[in-house]
């Protein structure tokens, strides 16, 4: 799907795609449903698809902050679990978030495990 034919995200907000859950394991086993669905809720990784106009300024005065942005679409970022509106396109996993959402930007998603 072309970024133009998903939905546009404003003010603050940031679409994001989720990975999809791995269908084998490294050692080529095919995983059950419960174990796709174990990973993909443990994840917080994402890849920015798409940045509001509004993202990484304030909101009351529309300055940027002086931080600057925080991530760029391609970025790998780290998300709270609980926070995003979801999506389901041509069965990719989107979602938005809100700019402060983001807790950290990575390389590589496939290196995080998190714990509870």
């Amino acid at each position: 799907m072309e970024l133009k034919d998903l939905p546009q995200p404003q003010g603050w907000h940031i679409l994001i795609k989720k990975p999809k859950p791995k269908d084998k394991s490294v050692g080529g086993i095919l995983l059950p449903d419960m174990a796709k669905d174990a990973e993909d809720y443990l994840s917080v990784c994402a890849q920015v698809v798409a940045i509001g106009p509004m993202c990484w300024c304030d909101k009351a005065t529309g300055e940027p902050w002086a931080t600057g942005p925080w991530a760029k679409p391609g970025d790998w970022v780290v998300i709270p679990r609980y926070t995003q509106f979801k999506m389901l396109i041509d069965d990719e996993d989107y979602r938005f978030i809100n700019d402060d959402e983001i807790i950290a930007v990575i390389n590589d998603p496939t290196v995080m495990k998190v714990y509870t």
